[in-house]
Order: structure tokens, then sequence, then C-alpha cells
């Protein structure tokens, strides 16, 4: 019988009770992991995570802790020193999305805390995570969207934090890299999740997937969930500071 590729790699995934993180976490579990469920107030949601990943025979834990804040990101960092001794995969997936509508009306402590949330709150976590790492086949990932290249309406602050969050993960590749350490980020068109009907223009978003883009259909949480499992496996050993982009196509067709 095969080993999973992912074999008790040990795995936080931040904002996992939902959206992305819950098919990540989902899908780090079937191929052998151990999901480290990250949450802030989606508790109900993320205990029923772990119960459906226990009654698929794995094994999650669950860690409430705001991984935006430099308390959360020390809190989920000592969880997992002190129940599993280090640190395989850490996957920056939580996002701030309060931030939205058009850059010229944004106020500066809105934009401010975006920032912090979506982009020092990787680099923070990145500089704890690294050295539970050590000896370990440690592999950081951050989930970007096309939002970084692309002008999106309405998603100017977040599009800014995923430029900057890619140019990151390229600035930590290069240093984690000779620690034996795996950067990379992961881009992804729309999504259907919650999160992404929090925006006025949603409708239009998912009209235009459904008639225009290759795939004719917004994106779901299980079509990211196997390529995140691919860049945090060995396979993906010798790929540093890239961001591969997972759109159904939809960047093709968009003009830049």
């Amino acid at each position: 019988m095969n080993t999973p590729p992912l074999q008790d790699r040990i795995a936080i995934i931040t904002g996992a009770a939902r959206g992305i993180g819950r098919g990540i976490a989902l899908e780090l579990a079937r191929q052998g992991a151990i999901p480290v469920i990250n949450y802030v107030t989606s508790g109900e949601a993320a205990r029923e995570l772990a119960a459906e990943i226990a009654a698929a025979g794995g094994r999650a834990e669950l860690c409430a802790a705001d991984a935006a804040a430099p308390e959360g990101i020390q809190t989920l960092m000592s969880f997992v020193k002190e129940k599993f001794g280090g640190l395989d995969i850490f996957i920056a997936n939580a996002i701030d999305v309060a931030s939205s509508g058009p850059v010229l009306r944004a106020r500066g402590d809105a934009w401010e805390a975006t920032v912090n949330k979506n982009v020092t709150a990787l680099l923070l976590a990145a500089q704890k995570a690294a050295p539970l790492m050590q000896g370990r086949p440690g592999k950081i990932l951050a989930i970007s969207s096309l939002g970084s290249s692309l002008t999106i309406p309405n998603y100017g602050a977040v599009g800014v934090t995923k430029a900057a969050t890619e140019a990151l993960v390229r600035y930590l590749a290069v240093e984690l890299g000779p620690k034996g350490i795996n950067v990379n980020a992961l881009s992804a068109g729309p999504i259907d999740t919650d999160a992404l009907k929090l925006y006025p223009n949603y409708t239009q978003m998912k009209q235009s997937a459904e008639t225009t883009t290759p795939a004719r259909r917004l994106g779901v949480p299980a079509d990211l969930a196997p390529v995140a499992a691919f860049l945090c496996s060995d396979a993906a050993q010798w790929i540093h500071g890239q961001t591969l982009v997972a759109d159904g196509g939809l960047s093709l067709l968009t003009v830049r």
C-alpha cells in the first residue's frame, strides 16, 4: 500500500473553517497530513470540519486564534510546538475583505488594517514558522488572487496587498530556500465562497465567469485544494518563490 504523499505532515491552515481553507484542509487530510484548523469566530464550522476529517479516518486539531494579529500568530505557533514539536506546512489563507470599494474612497485606518492582516501577518508568521520547520521539508504557501495584477472593481485594497504578498513570497523564498523551506503563492481566480459574496459585484463576476472563461463557471474550493496540496508536497521541492495561477483560464481572456 502506497504511503500518502503528506503522511503525518503537520499543517497550519489559517482561516480553515470555511471556504478555500476548508477545502484545503480536507484535501491535505486526505493526503495524510494532520491539519491544524485555525479559526476566530467559526467554531462550530471548525468542529464540523474536524469531525468530517475524523470520520474519513484522518486527524485534525483545532486552534482558535486571530492569525492576522501578532499575538494570534504566537498562539498558533506555540500550540503546534507544544502539540507536535514542529511544523511542516504553513498556509496563509485567512484574508481581510472588510476594506472594499474604490481606492479613492478608502479610509486610511481601514487600508492600514488590510495591509497588516494580509501582508504583515504573513511576514510575522513566516518568521515564527521557519524555526519550527528546521530539519523538516518545510512549505510556506500564501493564497493570492488575480487582483495582484489585474484591476478588479471594488478590490483595490485587497488587490494591492495580494501584489505585496507575492513580492514578499519571493523575498522569503530566497532567504528560506537555503534552510530547506519552499515558499510559494497560489493565485486563484474568483472562488465561489461566502467571502466573495461580500463584494457588491458578486453577481456580475459570477455571470462573467459562466459566459466568458474557458471553464464556464466560477471556481470552487475543491478546484484549488489539490493544487495547494501539490505545492506543499515533495513533488514541488524544486519550486521556489513562484506564483502558480489556477483560475479556470480567466486571466487568458482579461485585458491587462
